[in-house]
């Protein structure tokens, strides 16, 4: 049922990577001639999508995303900062900046980010409150 549920999400988002995803002739010969390899996904859920009787369904296709899932969008940000070098602005423009920032778009929901480097590893933390996902990657 969950398999079914995702293939027919795939198939009504326009232009997902998995909607016209089929295999080979050649490769289904293999596929079928050794049955203890296990055929990839797209092809298990026709199977079943067929014996199920649902074949000759019609997937209406939606536009749920303004931007499909796997392009990477431009965002514009307001960055009232940029135009202050750290080094020479004192603690308190930044505090009084942020503060002032804040008070102008406090209906807007706040998002924090930070990242860090050190030998060995990277990391990053984000706060979408009262959501914080931290990530650290050792290399």
């Amino acid at each position: 049922m969950l398999s079914a549920h995702y293939y027919f999400r795939t198939q009504s988002v326009a232009n997902h990577p998995l909607q016209h995803l089929s295999l080979p002739i050649g490769l289904r010969r293999l596929y079928l001639a050794r049955s203890f390899n296990i055929l990839p996904f797209c092809e298990r859920i026709k199977t079943v999508i067929s014996h199920a009787g649902l074949s000759d369904v019609t997937i209406k296709q939606k536009d749920s995303f303004t931007f499909p899932p796997w392009d990477v969008p431009c965002f514009s940000y307001i960055n009232p900062f940029s135009s202050f070098d750290k080094s020479s602005t004192a603690p308190v423009i930044f505090q009084q900046l942020f503060a002032s920032h804040r008070h102008q778009f406090s209906s807007f929901d706040s998002i924090f980010t930070d990242g860090s480097k050190s030998e060995g590893y990277v990391g990053c933390g984000i706060i979408f409150p009262p959501d914080t996902y931290t990530l650290h990657v050792r290399f």
